[in-house]
């Protein structure tokens, strides 16, 4: 592999819209008015995308999602901060050693630590694509420095275009020119003289 070769493919790891599209596919979510949009927290971008697919830059304000959390921007499609909203709490009453025919009750717990276990089990599943994720990155990352080195190895191989003289040339080149000076002295007085 050749350095030019080297480096298209080093760009390819580091640099291909397929893994931008797919990170920014990641994180999709809908604000509490039902508009979907696009953010990625890493490059603080937001994008509404419309119906028909196309991303514009979120306008300046606050918007909040779904899942409570409040996007703050304050540039089109800039993301300022992110506030978190208010985190779901799950009570449970558990009575000591008396039951009571209010079974209805216990079916309620019963259904919010259901719902909450979902929540953690979804965002349980989310954490693990991401860490994949970056595990896949980690090793193009590994792969780009490694085609990295193989280019500056062979740029390190490659010749110079311009030659390395020796410190003592100047004078060698100080004493070509002065000798040719006095022969050109000599022919200018012999042609004078006939």
């Amino acid at each position: 592999m050749n350095a030019k070769e080297a480096l298209v493919q080093i760009k390819q790891l580091l640099f291909s819209e397929a893994e931008k599209k797919a990170a920014f596919a990641l994180v999709e979510g809908k604000l509490v008015d039902g508009t979907i949009v696009a953010y990625d927290l890493e490059t603080s971008e937001i994008y509404v995308i419309g119906e028909d697919g196309v991303q514009i830059p979120a306008p300046v304000g606050e918007h909040q999602l779904e899942s409570g959390e409040i996007v703050i921007v304050t540039e089109a499609g800039k993301i300022a901060e992110v506030k978190k909203g208010e985190e779901k709490k799950v009570e449970i009453e558990i009575e000591a050693a008396e039951v009571t025919p209010e079974e209805p009750k216990k079916d309620e717990a019963m259904a919010k630590v259901e719902e909450a276990m979902g929540y953690l089990e979804k965002k349980v599943e989310e954490l693990s694509k991401k860490v994949e994720e970056m595990a896949k990155k980690n090793e193009d990352m590994k792969e780009a420095v490694k085609l990295s080195a193989e280019v500056l190895e062979s740029f390190a191989k490659e010749p110079s275009d311009k030659a390395i003289t020796a410190p003592n040339q100047f004078a060698k080149q100080l004493k070509t020119e002065k000798n040719e000076r006095f022969n050109n002295l000599q022919k200018a007085f012999s042609t004078l003289k006939k």
